[in-house]
């Protein structure tokens, strides 16, 4: 058991990590002028993959959590030399809410936000370099925010550019959030066909297909993971440093849709494969819970570009 927490854990922190990679990479393709993207996740109530077993000893059978995720994103690219070196900033900001039924808990609602400032740079007509680094914040806002709400991820990568449709990368991610340092490989590709089909990935996190029937959308097939590790107040949770790690993996099909130049509406839909709390007290594991899959409804609208 112990070996298979391990695994887990690990699993856990891949995933967390990486997502700040799917942030840059999505930089990396910024427009020439600032953007502006909202979301919002539709869950339904989720079932616990395994009974809730209470401290007075009460097994629940039939609890439930449905969260609701809102997501606001600003990004600001500044190009200079030519188009050779960009310059992107980002503004992120994430709020998960949690309804229970059959259940109370006292977590309710989780907050983050992030800044991410990000160097592209073509070093030749086959390289180009990726740098960003992006401190972050995570918690539940309940105790006064503190040195342990916030943690900071570096992430460094060379692409090789083997013609204008096949660009593969690899690098190295480093991030403080789980305490002591973590380090991460990196691998990423990019590729289309000169017409009307795109593949992008950032293994371990992230795949995407898309087609391009017409201008106005395009269809494709998104796998992604998403996850942050939370601090908690520690008089509600009665541990010295209560941490949520919280992961979401997701597959599915989505749209794109060009309303304007400057205006487009995002939709995503299919299941959700993986959704699982940790909680720990700093390092040691305190209990976990999976939930059984579900499906879930993705809609966002993006401004600018």
């Amino acid at each position: 058991m112990k070996h298979a927490n391990s695994i887990k854990t690990l699993f856990t922190n891949v995933i967390v990590i990486s997502v700040v990679v799917i942030a840059g990479s999505s930089l990396v393709l910024a427009q020439a002028g600032p953007t502006l993207s909202i979301s919002h996740d539709f869950l339904p109530h989720q079932d616990f993959d395994e009974p809730i077993e209470l401290d007075d000893g009460t097994t629940l059978e039939d609890a439930q959590v449905r969260l609701s995720r809102y997501r606001a994103t600003l990004t600001y690219p500044i190009v200079f030399s030519g188009g050779r070196t960009i310059l992107v900033n980002d503004f992120s900001y994430q709020l998960i809410d949690f309804e229970y039924k059959n259940w109370e808990y006292p977590l309710s609602r989780l907050h983050s936000a992030s800044y991410t400032l990000m160097l592209q740079h073509r070093l030749s007509q086959k390289w180009s370099a990726w740098v960003l680094g992006t401190p972050s914040m995570a918690s539940d806002l309940k105790a006064e925010v503190s040195e342990k709400d916030f943690n900071f991820q570096v992430v460094t990568a060379f692409i090789r550019h083997f013609s204008e449709r096949l660009s593969v990368g690899i690098g190295v991610a480093y991030s403080t959030q789980f305490g002591s340092g973590e380090i991460l490989p990196i691998l990423a590709f990019d590729w289309n066909n000169g017409k009307n089909l795109m593949a992008r990935a950032i293994l371990p996190a992230s795949f995407e297909f898309w087609y391009r029937p017409d201008p106005i959308f395009d269809i494709g097939l998104l796998v992604s993971g998403d996850g942050n590790n939370f601090r908690g107040d520690p008089e509600i949770y009665g541990v010295a440093n209560p941490e949520l790690r919280y992961t979401m993996l997701t597959v599915g099909p989505a749209v794109k849709i060009n309303v304007s130049r400057q205006v487009r509406v995002n939709i995503e839909a299919g299941l959700i494969g993986l959704h699982r709390f940790e909680f720990y007290d700093a390092d040691d594991e305190a209990g976990s819970y999976d939930l059984k899959p579900s499906q879930y409804l993705r809609v966002g609208l993006q401004y600018g570009g």
